[in-house]
């Protein structure tokens, strides 16, 4: 089984979890409100790409996270960026954004656990329309990635 698709949307870094402490002085670890609303949104996203049952097995996970180009760049900057002259080298770090989606994508039920994915291509450069781009495969016996 092969899944493909764009997803229209900003790509976002997981955030550190944020540490706090109770009325009663329990140390606790929560998310942000930021970070809960882009998982929500991205969830939202995925859910009508969902295989109809979790995908089991080993998966390949290939993904490409398109930066939006700066506005406040000179045309001719935004031209080589578009043309991949320039590459998003700043945060978000990639391992970071491809953490988020993957969280995401667990959260939906692509698959039962992230710990499935044995192969993992990821990138990001930027483009006019910020976005997703992600192809899941299972991989079987007969075929290496």
């Amino acid at each position: 089984m092969s899944l493909s698709f764009t997803l229209p949307i900003l790509p976002r870094a997981q955030a550190r979890a944020r540490h706090g402490r109770t009325k009663s002085g329990l140390s606790v670890t929560y998310k942000s409100d930021a970070q809960r609303q882009a998982e929500e949104n991205l969830c939202a996203l995925l859910l009508p790409h969902r295989p109809p049952e979790p995908l089991e097995g080993p998966l390949e996970l290939t993904v490409t996270a398109q930066m939006p180009i700066p506005a406040s760049w000179s045309k001719k900057k935004q031209e080589a960026a578009t043309d991949r002259n320039i590459w998003p080298t700043g945060t978000p770090d990639l391992d970071n954004l491809v953490k988020h989606l993957k969280d995401c994508l667990t959260a939906v039920g692509f698959w039962k656990d992230d710990k499935q994915v044995v192969w993992l291509e990821a990138g990001k450069f930027y483009n006019r329309s910020p976005g997703w781009n992600i192809e899941l495969r299972r991989i079987h016996d007969d075929r290496k990635p």
